[in-house]
């Protein structure tokens, strides 16, 4: 790592930044400056990144990056009813997902990834399942419930990593809902990975299911071959859904939604909301 010229990897990282017109996480660029070959996928190349960027963005000196989690938690507050009638009327909207046939919900395997689907999906007004890793019981408990109560089919679109664990979230996730009309995984699978030429990394060779991932998923474990650790178990190949261009994760889930997405419905629904907002404010307006 102290070989790296960091200075030119600063400037280019900087620029990968803000060339998004959405947030990046640490991680995000990281995985774009390795698959750029600017720095190598390790450890300390992580760190050492995050090392050099945290003064310069505290200063201004470099654009801000996501952090999902870390905010100032505080309940919300209006300077007086006038204040609080106007945030009531900009904020109002129905349920834009309500006429649709089937019900969609957009399923990450990463907390961190989960901001990025509701920037993204906002106004559409979809649904967004960050597992966090396994889900739990009272995740599933409260999925399975809401769709009982809404009642149409439900359609899960989810995206993972994709290494022993992160396989087999989703998969779990799915048979302990069991509430789905349609479960699709959109990543990360091998293929995608050799056409986006993403960054392959060394998995855990202790996870109890990477034996079975490995019998799974011959080639890309012929292909990048890790050898075996020093108890003798075969090293798993590991790839982080991080990797993948925001752009491009972005553009993945969107193709699914369209497969089952009413846009004339979808639009007239806004056309609803509109009309309840004029009235609204017609209301506020015979207050004052």
């Amino acid at each position: 790592m102290s070989r790296l010229a960091w200075a030119p990897i600063i400037e280019r990282a900087a620029d990968i930044v803000t060339s998004y017109d959405i947030p990046v996480t640490l991680r995000q660029l990281f995985y774009r400056l390795v698959m750029e070959q600017l720095i190598p996928n390790n450890l300390g190349s992580y760190k050492g990144l995050s090392e050099r960027t945290a003064p310069l963005r505290r200063t201004g000196e470099f654009p801000p990056l996501y952090d999902r989690g870390r905010n100032i938690l505080q309940p919300v507050y209006f300077d007086d009813p006038t204040d609080a009638m106007h945030a009531l009327i900009s904020q109002y909207r129905l349920d834009r997902t309500a006429e649709q046939d089937v019900s969609v919900f957009l399923g990450v395997e990463k907390n961190a990834l989960a901001g990025l689907l509701e920037t993204w999906f906002e106004d559409l007004g979809l649904p967004v399942l960050p597992l966090g890793g396994y889900s739990s019981e009272s995740l599933d408990r409260v999925v399975r419930q809401r769709v009982e109560r809404d009642g149409r089919p439900a359609v899960l679109i989810y995206a993972g990593d994709f290494d022993a664990s992160g396989m087999d979230i989703g998969r779990n996730f799915i048979e302990q809902t069991d509430c789905w009309e349609h479960a699709i995984r959109i990543g990360l699978g091998e293929e995608q990975i050799v056409d986006l030429g993403l960054p392959v990394l060394e998995g855990k060779p202790g996870d109890s299911r990477a034996p079975k991932f490995i019998d799974r998923h011959p080639g890309i474990h012929a292909r990048c071959d890790f050898g075996r650790d020093e108890r003798g178990r075969r090293i798993p190949v590991q790839v982080e859904l991080d990797a993948v261009d925001p752009p491009l994760l972005r553009d993945m889930f969107q193709d699914a939604i369209d497969r089952f997405w009413d846009t004339s419905v979808f639009e007239a629904v806004k056309v609803a909301e509109l009309a309840h907002r004029n009235q609204l404010t017609t209301i506020a307006a015979g207050l004052n």
